[in-house]
């Protein structure tokens, strides 16, 4: 009998169900299911992206989002229950305008008026709303879920195009004067499609929110320029979003346009930040490091670590102006710095630095990972990393870490093998490896490990 298994093995049964209405249908299949499974069913819920459907076929987003919602209305311990939300792409207008939209799709009539009533005002939007509730625009009834989820710690959300019930939503609640969602730390985001990106304005609302403290996502690219006076028109003009909780952020595969500026300067005290760019591949316009650096500034007294990789299989370093960001000297209380060579380094014509290493690099420093594009400075960087020990410019450094473009030699140098004993002599490491060689994600994950994976992005 299923309900006599030892409760990890429900427990992994549960989390092999693909939809959330599913393995709520387990966990209140008995008591004994549900004393062992109502903790994970509840606290951590995975809903849609599982395909938008096309008109020959059933839609499954819509229908479970519609019975979660009918499940917390009914039992309201259930909604807070809820910790952590992963929403996956769902269907909104544009998209079900293109593929159809669900048939037969059943709800209940009474209920569903009373929370939009309950959500708005507005007669028209009341009209409206409930018009595409009852087509099973899962957008519509997103909308109508997620505020109920009072309890959140985490969300995280893969962004699909014009989703205007999702975001007017956060947007609504980001402005009201009692926080909706008092208790909810981490905010994480990405783009539903292999390609493109999803805009970073789209997260704007959760700078707003008194708990949080991390942000992040996949596949992101902002068009917001903090002096622009585009900038201030809607939907986001009336979200006052300074003087933000949030002290980390983490980006991969994603293209700072504009210097991420509006969510570096939204922070009171950033602590960490990390960027992958995403280069063509996320958009067009490359990532603005000069105006990147500007917005970092404003937190040279609480950053601890920075790290900002290039898009190695795009745009060439030569193609974007605006790739040189400057000193990291007066990043007073940074500990770890993994930056390319070019951005912190002035070089001539040909290639040489014009600056010595310890000039651009703060004496805080703990670990110091450097990116060398083309290897045209790795002789350099050795007398470089020669000198920075000697000098006890930075005396808590221990780790240093040199990347390359292409695949290293197997030997290593003389010079090398010097450095390698004096970084372990202090309690560190010296390394110097292809970009492409394994151990280069394996030693990040175990520096700097990414708090977050989609596991369901489309």
């Amino acid at each position: 009998m299923l309900s006599e298994l030892p409760e990890e093995i429900l427990w992994l049964i549960s989390k092999q169900l693909e939809h959330q209405h599913d393995r709520l249908h387990l966990a209140t299949s008995c008591r004994r299911l549900y004393g062992a499974l109502h903790s994970t069913v509840f606290c951590n819920v995975k809903l849609c992206g599982y395909g938008w459907g096309t008109k020959n076929s059933p839609f499954k987003n819509a229908p479970q989002v519609s019975q979660f919602l009918s499940t917390i209305v009914q039992k309201p311990k259930y909604a807070s229950m809820v910790q952590v939300l992963h929403l996956g792409s769902w269907e909104t207008e544009g998209t079900c305008d293109a593929h159809g939209y669900p048939s037969d799709f059943d709800f209940d009539r009474d209920i569903v008026e009373k929370l939009v009533r309950e959500a708005t005002s507005d007669k028209t939007l009341q009209e409206k709303w409930i018009k595409h509730l009852g087509m099973g625009l899962t957008d519509a009834w997103l909308a109508l879920l997620i505020p109920r989820l009072t309890n959140l710690r985490k969300i995280s959300i893969v962004w699909t195009g014009e989703t205007d019930y999702v975001t007017n939503m956060f947007i609504e609640v980001a402005k009201s004067e009692i926080p909706v969602f008092p208790y909810l730390e981490e905010a994480w985001a990405a783009h539903w499609d292999t390609e493109n990106g999803a805009e970073t304005e789209l997260m704007l609302p959760f700078f707003k929110f008194p708990s949080m403290r991390k942000i992040g996502g996949f596949m992101l690219h902002d068009g917001l320029d903090w002096d622009d006076e585009y900038s201030q028109q809607d939907p986001f003009k009336d979200v006052d979003i300074g003087c933000s909780s949030i002290t980390d952020i983490d980006l991969k595969m994603t293209n700072a346009t504009n210097g991420l500026q509006t969510w570096i300067r939204a922070c009171k005290a950033l602590r960490t930040f990390r960027l992958g760019d995403g280069g063509s591949t996320v958009s067009y316009e490359p990532s603005h490091r000069g105006k990147l650096y500007e917005a970092l500034l404003f937190h040279k007294t609480t950053l601890q670590a920075i790290s900002i990789s290039d898009d190695r299989s795009g745009m060439d370093l030569d193609e974007n102006e605006n790739s040189f960001m400057g000193s990291f000297a007066n990043f007073t209380n940074l500990k770890i710095l993994h930056i390319p060579c070019e951005t912190i380094l002035e070089t001539d014509d040909e290639g040489n630095s014009t600056q010595s290493l310890m000039d651009v690099i703060p004496s805080s420093l703990e670990l110091l990972s450097l990116y060398d594009s083309y290897g045209a400075l790795f002789h350099w960087l050795l007398e470089q990393f020669e000198l920075l020990l000697d000098s006890n410019v930075c005396p808590n450094l221990k780790t240093i870490f040199v990347e390359f473009s292409s695949s290293r030699r197997a030997q290593f140098t003389s010079k090398e093998e010097k450095l390698m004993r004096r970084c372990q002599e202090r309690g560190g490491s010296f390394q110097v490896l292809g970009w492409k060689h394994d151990e280069v994600g394996e030693y990040w994950e175990s520096v700097w490990p990414c708090d977050h994976v989609f596991e369901y992005q489309y």
